[in-house]
């Protein structure tokens, strides 16, 4: 997942983002930390003074870290974009730059999975790097607005305490957040052992079904993982043409909130999961947004129910 913290100078993104660094719920991301005192580090002039130099750094920079699989990031192309449109309309960078930069941005900011927004609601605080003109800052503000609206960009604004910015940040984020923090794909006998008796022998049969159907053979087929402290969760999952398909799914722990979250990775990867549900867990399923039909199968006694959840587009 492709995330930016974005907006003017001094508007508490770089607190945000060491706020972020310390929850346990956002270890697997990476984080990047901002350019500008790297720039400056190097003897480049930075803020109202920037030139062709410093913007050929930033721009550069934001487009290599695009490439990237799973990041938080202080800045995106979005603010290189913007001031470097401040310094061409001051005649401070050349017209190749600003369309550079601006070519940057066509390419990267679709790429950027989800980006949030600080509006300039508290006060500049001069740290001696980042500039504390407040009227360069609102001219700056009024370009982020610009651009935001000329490229229809999706972004989320963030208000109020550092506390209150990231319980936001994490709400809007929840839905995808397991992938990119610990649904990983396994293969191995030993990954599936479980100090729970019942679960140990549950995963064994599981994985004997997946062998005796060949699926552990099968590319399109996956078995997942997640871990959250002490509680584990498996999925044994087949990919279909339009989706997936979930076969055998267990935890360690009920109760734990584990089981909505594995969801809620797979839909943050699939655009939709089908599923046969036993009795005591189809209202699980009914809550996490799955619709059933009214195909059954009876299996070792059991009725089972077909289910389906589909992105909403």
């Amino acid at each position: 997942m492709k995330i930016a913290i974005t907006g003017a100078q001094s508007t508490g993104k770089s607190t945000l983002l060491r706020f972020l660094k310390q929850d346990e719920d956002l270890k697997g991301f990476e984080y990047i930390d901002e350019l500008t005192r790297k720039i400056a580090a190097k003897g480049i002039n930075i803020n109202e003074e920037g030139s062709n130099m410093s913007q050929i750094f930033t721009i550069t920079i934001h487009a290599e870290n695009i490439i990237k699989d799973h990041f938080i990031s202080d800045r995106c192309a979005l603010d290189g974009l913007v001031y470097t449109r401040w310094l061409y309309d001051q005649g401070k960078v050349s017209k190749w730059i600003m369309e550079y930069a601006k070519g940057v941005a066509d390419e990267v900011l679709p790429r950027y999975d989800y980006i949030f927004y600080l509006p300039p609601e508290i006060p500049i605080e001069d740290d001696g790097i980042r500039s504390a003109d407040e009227s360069f800052r609102k001219e700056v503000t009024k370009l982020f607005e610009h651009y935001i609206d000329r490229y229809k960009l999706k972004v989320f604004e963030l208000t109020g305490s550092v506390a209150d910015r990231a319980k936001t940040f994490k709400r809007i984020l929840q839905p995808k957040m397991l992938f990119s923090v610990g649904l990983t794909e396994v293969d191995s006998l030993f990954d599936l052992t479980s100090v729970d008796g019942r679960t140990d022998r549950y995963l064994t049969d599981a994985y004997k079904y997946w062998v005796e159907k060949k699926y552990v053979d099968d590319e399109s087929s996956k078995i997942y993982m997640s871990k959250i402290e002490s509680n584990v969760g498996w999925a044994f999952v087949r990919e279909t043409e339009h989706g997936v398909h979930l076969s055998r799914f267990t935890v360690e722990k009920k109760g734990s909130g584990l089981c909505g979250k594995i969801i809620q990775g797979l839909k943050s990867r699939y655009n939709s999961i089908s599923l046969w549900s036993n009795p005591e867990a189809l209202e699980f399923y009914k809550r996490n947004g799955f619709n059933f039909t009214g195909m059954k199968n009876k299996v070792d006694g059991k009725i089972y129910t077909y289910g389906v959840w589909k992105i909403n587009k």
